[in-house]
């Protein structure tokens, strides 16, 4: 295989990135088309996809989905954690780490094929997309990411050195299939001296974007990919694949995280 981490840029990149995000959500949460519609549909023209491909086939190993703010400042992350069960005001929670008016995007899901998560290799997939949310955040001039994890998963991303923190005022609630789930932040400026610090021997791979067995050129990850696109960009075909009903996300570690964390 000829694998390389991108930006999906063009409707067969995105058909791609959905695909696998849909399959992982079915086969490990069973959520149906309809939840992915409902869940993820209305931010659909403001999601851009992180994904490790395959150039012999153009199939997707797996991906993350980011979700842009609108002209409003919208995040499915803040709509989410402002209503049941946690009621948290997302100006305050924002405010709390020093966001208010910086520039925020969502990490809604992240997904990872089940063939793909074991061996170093598999382990490559989930530090290739990890390294191109940062990377690309950092490319796009974002300040702050949110997300909402699965506890589980949340452990497992601090434990990789990833400074993804439960938000000020925030607990533990069941939420969109997952039995607890968290509301986090992530400041962008300081992940890559937090890597550095707490897991020095990931560092290669998660700041650096150094892998064995992925290839990465620097303007794969620009911030010029992944915009609207001048064509349609029609929801890929859904052979029975949907996605998780959740909107955070967990690495490919977790089943839920190599695969997608059951974030929300």
């Amino acid at each position: 295989m000829a694998l390389r981490l991108l930006i999906a840029h063009t409707p067969a990149e995105r058909d791609a990135a959905r695909r696998v995000e849909a399959q992982v959500f079915l086969e490990a949460f069973g959520n149906t088309p309809d939840v992915m519609e409902q869940e993820y549909g209305p931010y659909e023209a403001l999601s851009r996809f992180v994904v490790v491909v395959d150039d012999a086939d153009g199939s997707a190993l797996g991906t993350a989905r980011l979700i842009t703010p609108d002209d409003a400042g919208t995040l499915k992350t803040l709509v989410d954690m402002a209503g049941d069960p946690w009621h948290l005001p997302p100006a305050e929670a924002l405010e709390a780490k020093g966001l208010t008016g910086r520039v925020v995007w969502d990490v809604a899901t992240l997904a990872v094929d089940p063939r793909f998560r074991a061996g170093a290799a598999g382990a490559e997939v989930s530090l290739a997309l990890c390294h191109g949310i940062w990377q690309y955040s950092r490319n796009c001039g974002v300040d702050g990411l949110v997300t909402i994890l699965d506890d589980g998963v949340l452990q497992l991303v601090q434990a990789m050195g990833l400074p993804w923190f439960p938000m000020t005022g925030a607990s533990s609630h069941p939420y969109l299939g997952s039995p607890a789930s968290t509301p986090c932040d992530f400041l962008v400026a300081t992940a890559g001296d937090h890597v550095r610090a707490t897991q020095p021997e990931l560092a290669p791979a998660l700041v650096e974007g150094r892998f064995r067995s992925i290839t990465l050129d620097p303007a794969d990850l620009s911030a010029d990919r992944g915009g609207p696109l001048d064509e349609p960009d029609p929801m890929p075909v859904q052979s029975a694949v949907p996605r998780r009903d959740t909107t955070g996300w967990r690495p490919p570690t977790a089943n839920r995280g190599v695969t997608s964390s059951p974030a929300r």
